[in-house]
Parts: C-alpha cells; structure tokens; sequence
C-alpha cells in the first residue's frame, strides 16, 4: 500500500509548519537517541524519518532495526499495551503482537505545537487476527530525527451508518 505522507498541521494537537526542531536539547542525549539520528531537523527531514520508521515497523516487520534507528533508548512511554519505558521492553512487546496483526498506514503528519515542541501522527488501521480491526493514531514526540515519547489513541471499528467512518 502506498504511504501518503503529509506535511500537515493537526489542529488537535495544536500543532503548527515548523522550520527547524531539535537544537542542543539535553533530553536528546540523556534519552540515548541512536547515532543514525540528528539532534536538529527539518521538517522534511522529520517527515522522512517518521515515514521510514512506519515503514521498517509495520511492513517489513523489521521491529529491532526500527527501534535501535530512530527511537531513543530510554524514550518515554505512554501506550497503555506496553507496560514501561524504553526500546528493550517495546521490542519484547511489539514482536507478538506484531506478528499477528497486517497495518494500513492511512497518513502520516509532523509539525510543531506553539511552544516548538515537534510531533509526529501516523495514523493506521490494523487488523489483528487476536483484535480485530481498530484504528489507531500512534503520536511521538520528536527531537531531530529521534522519537523521544510515546501515545497510542485506539478504538475498535464498529458499524456506521458513515460510509467513510474511520478511514
């Protein structure tokens, strides 16, 4: 399936186009962010970043060599699935439940909230031969080309009498 990548501001999160992220942030090295990451980055750069992460993740399965690349070692973890912070336990976690599950990345978005702060939202459907179908928003915050934090938003897909509910 084809990624639509977006440069797009998500009104939900207040985020706004951003030009440049990162800088000397001391959470970029204190998190253990991989060497393969910037501490700065364009947009762009962001955007590319985030689209190969999903990609490595959730189509080719490649979980250990999405991880060490692009997310910090210690990141911080919000996903109510994982019971903790940090790229061991997410790897240990995500490996089952991965390998039962087919992804729909439905978009792709990154920018800035007011204060700066850079996010990215990849929104999916996943089909889970345990689960179901649910859509999920997978939301990171980002230093550079590094993803420092965590949140998952999930819902199961119920009946609707919307015929573009979802996605």
């Amino acid at each position: 399936m084809r990624v639509r990548s977006l440069c797009f501001a998500v009104s939900v999160l207040g985020l706004s186009v951003a030009g440049n992220s990162g800088g000397d942030s001391p959470e970029y090295y204190s998190l253990g962010c991989p060497s393969s990451t910037e501490p700065r980055a364009s947009q762009k750069q962001q955007l590319d970043a985030i689209t190969d992460y999903g990609n490595l993740l959730y189509h080719q399965k490649q979980i250990d060599s999405a991880e060490n690349t692009y997310v910090a070692k210690q990141f911080i973890n919000h996903a109510p699935e994982v019971p903790g912070n940090g790229t061991d336990l997410a790897i240990k976690t995500l490996k089952p439940m991965l390998a039962t599950s087919t992804i729909e990345i439905q978009r792709v978005f990154v920018g800035s909230s007011a204060d700066g702060t850079d996010y990215s939202v990849t929104y999916f459907k996943g089909i889970s031969s345990v689960r179901g179908v649910g859509v999920i928003a997978d939301i990171w915050r980002m230093i550079g080309t590094c993803l420092v934090e965590h949140w998952d938003v999930a819902a199961g897909v119920q009946n609707s009498s919307n015929p573009i509910a979802y996605f």
